[in-house]
């Protein structure tokens, strides 16, 4: 029994990283906003590679992965340092883009 919880906190770690490391992708895109540049172009890949990545390793369901992914853009958003706005509806992009499944595949 404590190998499989083992192996369970691994498995869910392991997800956990990846949806950390798209996050600091998905910020960027985000942060480029604050500069002008069109996020929504970029925004889109960086969410379908992310949900790809995450659910490819079996950890997680593609369905599970989006669900993942926009808790982490929800939380980020509830974060109070952000104060431009062009952040915050980049992030909101994201976050109807995982909410409405219009990502590509």
């Amino acid at each position: 029994m404590l190998e499989l919880k083992i192996l369970l906190e691994a498995t869910m770690s392991i997800a956990a990283l990846a949806v950390s490391h798209h996050m600091i992708l998905v910020k960027n895109v985000a942060y480029l906003a604050v500069s002008g540049l069109d996020f929504t172009d970029r925004m889109l890949p960086v969410l379908s590679n992310a949900v790809a990545h995450i659910s490819s390793s079996g950890i997680v369901k593609e369905s599970e992965a989006i669900l993942i992914l926009r808790n982490a853009v929800e939380e980020e958003l509830g974060q109070p340092r952000i104060e431009h706005p062009r952040y915050a509806e980049a992030l909101r992009f994201a976050k109807e883009m995982l909410a409405a499944d219009l990502l590509p595949a």
